[in-house]
């Protein structure tokens, strides 16, 4: 399971145990994430971010599994898939960009010139407090958030800030719809309904560019469905898993 970007695993709290009575879910930080190290340069690429989700199935040594990645991870999951496909049983993409879009195209220049400063702050409540999911919109409660938020905070010598490297706001996303194409594994596409990030024309035109993808859209959730629906969501990754597990063993 492979978070978006400046999440962590922590974000699949709520869903991962939900579907541990028939996998066995594992989710990782991504490197300049969570817990895991950050690049001395800053430098972060497609490619590392793939050899992350590499070394992690062959430390949990796992031949073939089930590749479920949540908007930055889902194009992070769909370069895995290319590169990779021999080890991939299923792949599941969760409400994603297919094309990175400036809200401003006057500011892309200067976007992809941007050196972001690390924040840092002098206690705890006061990073807490500045948290917030983006884009905005969610389900969850303050103590859900705020739970979130806490699995989010690190403490250094200079202060309290984030667990991601600010450097990765940096990252240029390339067009996945040359990719869509080339997947030769079952693949599920997830949207929320209210989500602002993969609107229902994306949603429709990425289900039909996937050979034999199937697409469900989450009720009432947003762009985070793992943690506004994670009931839903489960379910949804369920269905699609165990029926793949069934077709193969009636062929």
């Amino acid at each position: 399971m492979v978070h978006g970007m400046a999440g962590n695993s922590h974000w699949w709290d709520a869903a991962a145990p939900l579907l541990s009575r028939d996998f066995e879910p594992a989710a990782l930080d991504l490197s300049g994430h969570g817990d895991s190290a950050w690049r001395e340069d800053g430098e972060y690429s497609g490619e590392a971010f793939v050899e992350d989700i590499e070394r992690a199935r062959a430390t949990l040594g796992w031949d073939k599994f089930i590749l479920c990645g949540h908007s930055f991870g889902a194009r992070m999951a769909l370069d895995y898939a290319i590169k990779n496909a021999g080890q991939l049983a299923a792949l599941v993409c969760a409400d994603f960009m297919p094309e990175y879009r400036e809200p401003n195209p006057r500011r892309k220049s200067f976007r992809a010139k941007l050196k972001p400063r690390q924040p840092f702050y002098g206690n705890r409540e006061d990073i807490i407090g500045r948290f917030h999911l983006q884009p905005p919109g969610n389900c969850m409660t303050p103590e859900r958030i705020r739970a979130l938020a806490e699995s989010c905070v690190r403490q250094g010598e200079r202060g309290f800030t984030w667990k991601t490297d600010w450097r990765i706001f940096t990252f240029q996303y390339q067009s996945a719809w040359p990719v869509f194409p080339k997947l030769n594994m079952p693949c599920l596409v997830i949207r929320g309904e209210f989500s602002t990030v993969m609107d229902r024309k994306d949603f429709d035109a990425v289900v039909r560019a996937v050979p034999g993808a199937q697409g469900v859209e989450i009720p009432g959730s947003f762009h985070h469905v793992s943690l506004d629906k994670p009931e839903d969501f489960a379910a949804a990754v369920s269905g699609f898993a165990l029926g793949i597990e069934k077709k193969a063993l009636t062929s």
